[in-house]
């Protein structure tokens, strides 16, 4: 490997590393919807929720797809909405919190999409657990306020 090659490649490793010590699920999503790169949190996610199929939600899949099949959840329409509108241009960033609840626990989620640094019409968009924020949130309030 020459000495080029070999500081792309540590370089590329370097950025991985980064992404992959970041706890919020994060994936890069094309103009399309489709998912170009997703982070060692977003595959760890998707397979504790037995949703590895990257079929569904890996690389190759389409982000807006699978917000279409969801379209009775005014969450995932919004979403579909925000990201689009940050992929046109209309937005410099969407950020939505939503409950994203499984079988054995509540748990939220807070939704970040911005544009990719140098190509505009990309989006990376981030899932952050706020699950401990909101259950603290609720359990200060009082039975008034809920």
């Amino acid at each position: 490997m020459s000495e080029e090659n070999e500081t792309d490649f540590c370089n590329l490793t370097f950025r991985s590393s980064i992404l992959d010590s970041i706890p919020a699920n994060i994936a890069v999503i094309a103009p399309s919807g489709e998912i170009l790169a997703v982070n060692l949190s977003w595959q760890e996610f998707a397979d504790a929720n037995q949703m590895s199929d990257d079929a569904n939600l890996g690389i190759g899949a389409n982000y807006f797809d699978v917000c279409r099949d969801a379209s009775t959840d005014p969450n995932a329409r919004a979403a579909m909405k925000g990201i689009r509108e940050v992929i046109k241009g209309r937005r410099s960033s969407f950020y939505q919190e939503y409950p994203c609840h499984s079988p054995g626990e509540q748990r939220w989620f807070a939704l970040r999409a911005t544009p990719l640094i140098d190509y505009p019409y990309f989006v990376v968009v981030s899932h952050e657990d706020i699950t401990g924020r909101i259950a603290a949130e609720k359990a200060s309030q009082t039975p008034e306020e809920e």
